[in-house]
């Protein structure tokens, strides 16, 4: 008898730890978990007939450890939605008169980490998908569809609207994730779902919001014109013509504490905060122009590239993104030999204004549709923390309308903060823009990317 609980002493210790060590690894946020609350209220809440849902007030319940989540049907147009969502608070600046204070306001927001909700259709009361909320970022979300066979369910993880994972089976039933557990899932899907994709590495972007916090305090000193840079020695040289330029051709005055950048000229100029450290000079222009672009001689961009610069931009990124990795591993490094060329192929499909719509990806020597940027980019800061991105644009010629050019650049570190949640720095044309702000600018281009270690070791001249 003693040797029996012994055993079973021991088979609960065995169950107890490894779901703690679920949570504690595949949980990292703590994020709250409704299953205890769900498996109370299937018949009253989640599987309750629409019209009894209708005139159902909305309910707090509190877990096991004292979380309070409120449970709430929400009703759209062809659908309803029974949301479970956990309490947060939100600090929000109150302003009366010439005071202000802040005070620190309740919320259970559909999209805060935690959060499950199922949608069903409004004409056969049918689940359709349940929704689960476990990122900082409510773009970022796994979701579940009914599969016509009834012991099994299809998963899709979504990044931003575009499709991580898309119809993954998954060998339960879909019943099932009514009453499911956080840890239910993710041990249900770790083989195939990409959690790698949108888990956040917690400290390990230090350096990168330091170069960015670093550029952000130069910006003020720096005045924009176009085609010009500093060169290796400093000396600031037209790009075009390979020539010095005299304060007389600016339209801005100089002085010995500021900059004159173009584009160009600025990311140029943040690739030197790297090179001078290490080697004692900047990168020289004469580098940053060689041809990274081979067209065919009888093609159509062959013959227009003959009379002007088709891939400017995507050359002097990719001439930059090698030089910095050449000098920091002392190594001569194309970017063809040294990888800094981002090519990844994170999505299958995308979800644009609600419809399923297949994905292009990376496109050799264009890069990504601007649409696709901020999921490309959470993307690679969730699987190559510390890096940043020397981005070219690609867009409609203001010249000839329907040549495609690379004449613009920017600079573009991504990040995650302290509470997990994702960031992005845009610099571009020496001034800082969000990334929802570049992205809109650029909608129907192509942005290319060349990747870039952001270290400590920074100082721009």
């Amino acid at each position: 008898m003693k040797g029996l609980m012994r055993k079973i002493s021991l088979c609960l210790t065995v169950m107890f730890l490894s779901g703690a060590f679920c949570f504690a690894e595949y949980n990292p946020l703590g994020i709250p978990d409704s299953c205890i609350i769900r498996r109370s209220i299937v018949s009253s809440w989640l599987t309750a007939p629409f019209s009894d849902l209708q005139s159902r007030n909305r309910e707090l319940h509190s877990d096991d450890v004292g979380t309070l989540f409120q449970v709430r049907m929400e009703e759209g147009l062809d659908e309803f939605l029974v949301i479970v969502a956990p309490q947060t608070f939100n600090d929000v600046d109150i302003i009366d008169g010439e005071k202000r204070r802040t005070e620190r306001l309740e919320e259970f927001r559909t999209g805060s980490p935690g959060s499950w909700v199922v949608y069903r259709d409004k004409q056969t009361e049918k689940a359709l998908r349940i929704v689960w909320y476990f990122n900082a970022d409510s773009g970022v979300y796994i979701q579940f569809r009914p599969a016509p066979n009834a012991t099994r369910c299809y998963a899709d993880l979504i990044v931003f609207g575009s499709y991580a994972a898309r119809s993954v089976p998954v060998g339960v039933a879909f019943d099932r994730l009514y009453t499911a557990s956080f840890a239910d899932v993710y041990q249900w899907t770790r083989r195939t779902i990409p959690w790698e994709k949108v888990t956040v590495q917690e400290g390990q972007y230090r350096d990168s919001v330091q170069v960015a916090e670093t550029i952000k305090s130069r910006l003020g000193f720096i005045d924009y014109a176009e085609n010009v840079s500093y060169n290796e020695n400093g000396v600031l040289y037209n790009i075009e013509t390979g020539k010095p330029v005299d304060d007389d051709e600016l339209s801005t005055a100089s002085y010995t504490d500021r900059l004159t950048l173009s584009g160009a000229g600025f990311v140029k100029w943040v690739a030197d905060g790297f090179v001078y450290p290490l080697a004692g000079r900047g990168t020289a222009i004469s580098d940053l122009v060689v041809p990274t672009v081979e067209y065919a001689s009888l093609s159509k961009n062959g013959v227009i590239s003959q009379e002007r610069n088709l891939s400017f931009t995507l050359d002097w990124t990719r001439n930059l993104a090698a030089a910095v990795l050449s000098v920091r591993t002392k190594k001569d490094y194309t970017f063809k030999t040294g990888g800094t060329d981002v090519c990844i192929e994170p999505f299958a499909a995308d979800l644009v204004n609600g419809v399923l719509t297949q994905t292009s990806g990376y496109i050799p020597d264009t890069g990504y549709s601007a649409k696709k940027l901020k999921g490309i980019l959470y993307v690679l800061a969730s699987t190559e923390p510390s890096y940043m991105y020397f981005a070219a644009v690609r867009q409609t010629s203001s010249i000839v309308p329907d040549e495609m050019v690379f004449n613009e650049c920017a600079v573009i570190i991504p990040y995650f903060d302290d509470l997990g949640r994702f960031g992005c720095y845009v610099f571009e044309k020496g001034r800082q823009i969000t990334l929802e702000r570049f992205i809109a600018m650029y909608e129907s281009s192509f942005i290319h990317l060349s990747r870039v270690k952001a270290t400590e070791n920074f100082f721009p001249q």
